[in-house]
């Protein structure tokens, strides 16, 4: 670059006795070559100064190409342009164009502009070339730097032995300043008597001399592996040397870590009860933990037996076409064998292993005796019969149960409603006077002739429920009606029982979709509840509202209540609270049960609230249209 920036200043003298016009630009192009500014700014400039500098030449704009990118632009597009390449090492890169007025300018000027072209691209071109050198040079610098300072190599020493050059990876690992590791001799590091040999024998050799030794550092204690690498002349004198100390105590640790878990699998290897063969194309067993096969010596087991010998012990073929297949698909595959002497049964299963080509090269097989699995298994499946079968017999149990219940409503039903018609009758005194004692007497019949009747619906509706085959009537229905009329079903025991009843059922509530039968059965049954477990001179609390699509009805009472423990159990099928209160209150436990298989029906929640001696409040919520 220098030879051609001097071959463009001594052009540019020769110009400037024609052309002295600009002699400042020439100048600057020549200082501007011998910058150390980056390429893309030093073009970016020139283009600048070879404009000046040419426009005695008639030469009006320059454009240099480098790369990718474009430098000044060609405007003048009615002149016509000379362009000379840009190669750097030997590929070309770009080029220099400029545009020129050909009818005023001469040849020699013409020849000018171009010869100046041509020495400012060999400058620029061997400028690119500096600057790549310079660039990979640089880059290379700094690789050896990195890769000198963080790799194990820690220390050059010359033919005496003393170390003249050492990293920082040496000095972290002896947990020394550099500065007081050179000058040391390398056998104050590496006490070896193979190392003192080396400096002290007439006879060298250029064998590494290779070591591993412990030391306490760092307050720890540590392992190093030091390998020292002579260098020696042509006549076999020693030169110097180049020492490696690497610090291994993490590597001794995994390598004792991953010592201990092969001793852990070998150990859990060989304490599996069942059989675990490793086998080979050939069906040789490459390894086992040998259970079953301890007649097998252990000099046969370092010849690899085939695994059909080893197995069988003359007691006939051993199934193997699941291990074939298993090699040949490359899928696990099992099988069952049963020996011919002694009708045990084996589960044999067959797992590839693959080579880094995916290839399966061998096979684990797990060998498992299920004789007495299978004998349970089948005892099970007998037993599975005998359950089916019995299941099938109470199902038909269970429809003569039905029948016979269905038949029984009917049957009590006739009877009953005879009774109920004829008691409400006398009672009334429809058929005659009746005394005061004759009076209280049927009044006592209707309401138990009343409670008969409600126990068996209860019965049939439980019986029916449990099988489905419960038919909803669903309809848009007011909640505010059947609770009124729930209300005057139980309003004479109310009475009798001189009970106070706060009702907060507000007319304009939404309507629900319920069954006009059932429902109220819920509601009379909650009520007489209430009622039955409040003692005299109590309140009952029935208040409705609306709340995000639904209906929450709340009725509430100062009864006996019932202990938390116990919220779950009363929804239960012939649950009750305890033999005392059955005794003192009566009932059937199918009460609550039946209202929560209606409520849930009508896709509604039932739960309570109580604590014992203070009352209890019965939450139920309904979805509104």
């Amino acid at each position: 670059m220098i030879n051609d920036t001097c071959i463009f200043g001594e052009c540019a003298s020769n110009i400037q006795k024609n052309t002295t016009d600009n002699p400042f630009a020439l100048l600057r192009i020549i200082g501007l070559l011998n910058s150390s500014l980056p390429v893309c700014s030093l073009v970016s400039m020139l283009v600048r100064s070879l404009s000046e500098a040419m426009l005695p030449l008639q030469v009006y704009d320059i454009s240099i190409k480098i790369d990718e990118n474009i430098y000044g632009s060609l405007e003048n597009y009615q002149y016509p342009s000379i362009s000379v390449d840009v190669t750097v090492h030997g590929k070309v890169r770009g080029y220099i164009s400029a545009s020129y007025n050909k009818e005023k300018q001469n040849s020699e000027q013409w020849a000018q502009a171009h010869e100046i072209l041509n020495i400012l691209s060999r400058s620029l071109s061997n400028l690119i070339e500096k600057k790549e050198l310079e660039r990979t040079f640089l880059e290379s610098t700094r690789r050896y730097n990195t890769l000198f300072y963080n790799c194990p190599v820690g220390l050059f020493v010359d033919k005496k032995g003393n170390i003249v050059h050492c990293n920082h990876k040496l000095a972290q690992i002896l947990d020394i300043p550099e500065n007081k590791i050179i000058g040391l001799h390398v056998t104050d590091l590496i006490d070896d008597e193979n190392i003192w040999k080396i400096f002290c024998s007439h006879k060298l050799s250029s064998e590494p001399v290779k070591i591993e030794y412990d030391v306490d550092l760092k307050k720890r204690p540590m392992k190093l592996r030091s390998i020292y690498l002579p260098e020696l002349t042509s006549t076999g004198e020693l030169k110097g040397g180049l020492g490696i100390v690497e610090d291994i105590t993490k590597i001794e640790e995994a390598e004792q870590v991953q010592q201990q878990q092969k001793n852990l699998l070998i150990n859990t290897f060989n304490a599996i009860n069942d059989l675990i063969l490793v086998l080979d194309r050939n069906l040789r067993i490459v390894t086992s933990n040998w259970k079953g096969l301890e007649n097998i010596s252990e000099e046969e087991r370092q010849k690899k037996p085939n695994r059909n010998e080893a197995l069988t012990h003359n007691a006939g073929s051993c199934e193997k076409s699941h291990i074939l297949e298993a090699f040949a698909t490359g899928v696990p595959k099992e099988a069952l064998w049963e020996n011919p002497i002694d009708g045990s049964i084996k589960e044999m299963k067959a797992y590839p292993i693959f080579d880094a080509d995916g290839r399966a090269i061998m096979v684990v097989e797990h060998l498992r005796d299920i004789t007495e699995i299978k004998r349970s298994e089948d005892n099970l499946m007998k037993a599975n019969q005998e359950l089916a079968n019995a299941y099938e017999s109470l199902k038909s149990l269970d429809r003569l149960k039905n029948e016979f219940l269905s038949n029984l409503q009917h049957e009590i039903n006739t009877p009953l409603t005879s009774i109920k018609g004829f008691s409400e009758l006398v009672h009334e005194e429809d058929l005659g006077p009746l005394n005061a004692e004759q009076k209280k007497a049927m009044h006592r019949v209707v309401e138990k002739t009343k409670q008969l009747q409600m126990i068996l619906d209860s019965l049939l509706f439980v019986s029916s429920a449990t099988h489905g085959a419960i038919k909803y009537n669903f309809e848009q229905l007011s909640i505010a009606n059947l609770l009124h009329i729930s209300l005057n079903i139980v309003s004479e025991k109310l009475r009798q029982k001189g009970l106070e009843l706060e009702a907060n059922i507000p007319l304009e509530l939404p309507e629900i979709i319920g069954d006009i039968d059932y429902l109220p059965r819920v509601f009379v049954h909650l009520l007489d509840n209430a009622i039955k477990f409040t003692n005299i001179g109590g309140k009952i609390t029935v208040s409705v509202t609306e709340e995000k699509g639904f209906v929450h009805l709340i009725i509430n009472d100062t009864g006996i209540g019932i202990a938390e423990k116990d919220f779950e159990k009363v929804f239960q099928m012939f649950f009750q609270l305890d033999g005392s209160s059955t005794r003192n209150y009566g009932g059937n436990g199918l009460g609550l049960f039946m209202c929560k298989i209606i409520i849930e029906e009508h896709k509604g929640k039932i739960w309570i609230n109580s604590k014992k001696g203070r009352g209890t409040t019965v939450h139920i919520l309904l979805p509104h249209t």
